[in-house]
């Protein structure tokens, strides 16, 4: 007997974690078990083609609100083409409807609701062994000839010590280069309505020494990411500090990422923190909003006070990213409150803010209650909101522009400089971002496909061409900043215009020659020759002081060093230097 179980990730970096646990809790009376990887980026009738060439008896595909669509399609064509093959279902997308799914569908033979290690192997031993009745298998939906046999309650292990770890070396040799998922809990202490961890309380813990070691073998495989999945990772304070010090004094290459609530981060846990090596660590910091109201309906309890405190604390040690979160269409978040939400947000300087938008999951209490504030929604995946009884849904048009242009612009990283400096010309963040949105559309650049390079030029536009109150040399030469800190190459964009001098190059090859210069500025290239470090370095002269926090009109000289890369702001490493 053969089971393969599919995995169809968001995106190509992405891995899966979930049929990895299902393989290694498998046993041998289970038969042969294979995980397959893909994208919903790959073509569906290459997926089943190489789903078909396995020639197994089992399919198993992992379901997602990404994947649901394509998952069905593939299942559907499967049954075709295999029609003795049995396919199982399991994963969030189908753990809150499975009767209905299976109605829906006739290629669906069995779907698992809930965690599935156990459930998952005693259904495929139940293939060889009629002494394990269906009925026994826990959340299994089924087919009983004509009728369906729905599950019960959502499956899930009490000691998540029983499951086996499912980082082999066959894992391994399958994720490559892309990120690594981890959980070292499961369950969330909190009740936030919009997600499917309100759906059940309490959380469970894998064993402490099993985390170290799992991480001890990241930094041994020379992961390049590892996400830790736990939803409020620092819920227990003393266990995050045990494992934030032992990710500090055993830190190697691999940088970990976690989802964090910023008001439970006490002096003694920033304290830790502030000793990590830059780039070691990220944190995802879900503020959602910063309307009280808004934030007592959807149950969840956050210390907003203390939220912006830490956040600005994390932010001033300056070496671990932070990638801060709002969601569009909360109840009672009208555009006016969005727009102070934004606002309060984007002022904590974050590296990242991510504009999501309310998506009204399957079993999820918000969407139990979607009446009650009046939200019309898509009714298919992602259940994305369209319109409130707060938010029109020309409203939320206008949001998604401008979470375009967030993403593009601040998200980033290539525009700190200049994004700082015109948006002193707006009453507020969000107004400057609303109007560049405006300005994009107006352009028809959503209609177009724009590089990165173009991105330069179009701001240097929009600042000429938008009549802003603001000094047009300066945008330039904060444009060609931003660019040459964040790219390295000096083949600067359309429009941007360079300061040319005579003997400007043998200027810089002076200054490289002498010894006090290197050893003072750019000591990793001493005792190299003057010729090979002005391939690795940039000199560009600007006509104000970039480099000051309040900029000067003033010639100066800014060396570029393509060696040095800060992961933590997206920038290479830059220096004003003494080039007369």
């Amino acid at each position: 007997m053969k089971t393969v179980i599919v995995a169809l990730n968001s995106k190509y970096i992405h891995s899966a974690l979930a049929p990895w646990y299902l393989k290694a809790n498998c046993t041998p009376d289970c038969g042969e078990v294979k995980v397959m990887e893909f994208s919903i980026n790959d073509m569906a009738d290459s997926i089943l083609s190489q789903i078909y060439e396995e020639n197994c008896d089992i399919v198993a595909f992992s379901c997602y609100i990404w994947n649901i669509e394509e998952v069905l399609k593939i299942a559907g064509n499967l049954k075709k083409v295999l029609p003795k093959v049995r396919i199982v279902l399991g994963g969030p997308e189908v753990s809150f409807s499975s009767c209905e799914i299976m109605k829906n569908n006739s290629c669906i033979d069995f779907i698992l609701s809930g965690e599935g290690e156990e459930a998952f192997r005693n259904l495929l031993r139940s293939f060889s062994d009629p002494s394990i009745a269906l009925c026994s298998i826990k959340s299994l939906t089924y087919r009983d000839g004509e009728n369906i046999v729905c599950g019960g309650e959502y499956a899930l292990i009490e000691d998540l010590n029983t499951v086996i770890s499912p980082y082999s070396e066959e894992m391994f040799d399958s994720v490559g280069n892309k990120i690594v998922y981890y959980e070292s809990s499961r369950g969330c202490p909190f009740n936030c309505s919009y997600c499917l961890s309100s759906t059940f309380k309490g959380v469970r813990y894998f064993d402490l020494e099993r985390v170290k070691s799992d991480i001890l073998l990241f930094i041994k495989k020379g992961i390049k990411i590892v996400k830790f999945v736990d939803r409020t990772f620092n819920c227990n304070p003393d266990r995050a500090k045990q494992i934030f010090t032992f990710i500090i004094e055993n830190a190697g290459d691999t940088c970990f990422h976690f989802e964090a609530a910023a008001d439970l981060f006490d002096e003694e846990m920033l304290s830790i923190l502030s000793k990590a090596p830059e780039g070691l660590i990220q944190f995802e910091i879900g503020v959602q909003t910063t309307n009280a109201k808004t934030l007592e309906a959807i149950n969840r309890k956050t210390n907003l006070e203390k939220v912006f405190e830490n956040v600005q604390k994390l932010n001033r040690m300056g070496n671990i990213h932070l990638h801060l979160d709002l969601i569009v269409g909360l109840p009672y978040e009208d555009y006016e409150s969005f727009k102070k939400s934004f606002n309060d947000v984007y002022r904590l300087s974050p590296h990242q803010l991510q504009v999501g938008f309310l998506k009204l999951l399957k079993g999820s209490s918000i969407r139990r209650e979607s009446d009650k504030h009046g939200y019309k929604f898509r009714n298919y995946p992602p259940y994305e909101v369209l319109s409130s009884d707060c938010l029109s849904y020309g409203e939320i048009t206008r949001l998604k522009d401008m979470e375009d242009m967030v993403e593009r612009f601040f998200n980033s990283g290539r525009f700190e400089k200049t994004l700082q400096y015109l948006i002193k010309a707006f009453s507020s963040p969000f107004d400057f971002f609303e109007k560049l949105s405006g300005y994009f559309k107006a352009c028809g650049y959503f209609k177009r496909s724009l590089s990165g390079r173009d991105l330069y030029t179009v701001i240097l536009n929009f600042a000429r061409d938008g009549k802003l109150n603001v000094d047009l040399k300066m945008v330039n030469e904060l444009l060609k900043f931003d660019f040459l800190a964040s790219n390295n190459t000096n083949n600067l964009p359309a429009g941007l215009v360079r300061n040319m001098e005579p003997c400007f190059k043998e200027k810089c090859f002076e200054f490289l020659k002498r010894e006090e210069y290197i050893s003072e500025y750019i000591p990793d290239f001493a005792g190299l020759p003057a010729k090979q470090i002005y391939t690795k370095v940039h000199f560009e002269r600007f006509q104000y002081d970039v480099t000051k926090d309040n900029i000067t009109q003033e010639s100066t000289v800014i060396l570029f060093d393509y060696t040095h890369y800060n992961s933590v702001k997206s920038r290479y490493k830059y220096m004003k230097v003494p080039v007369c």
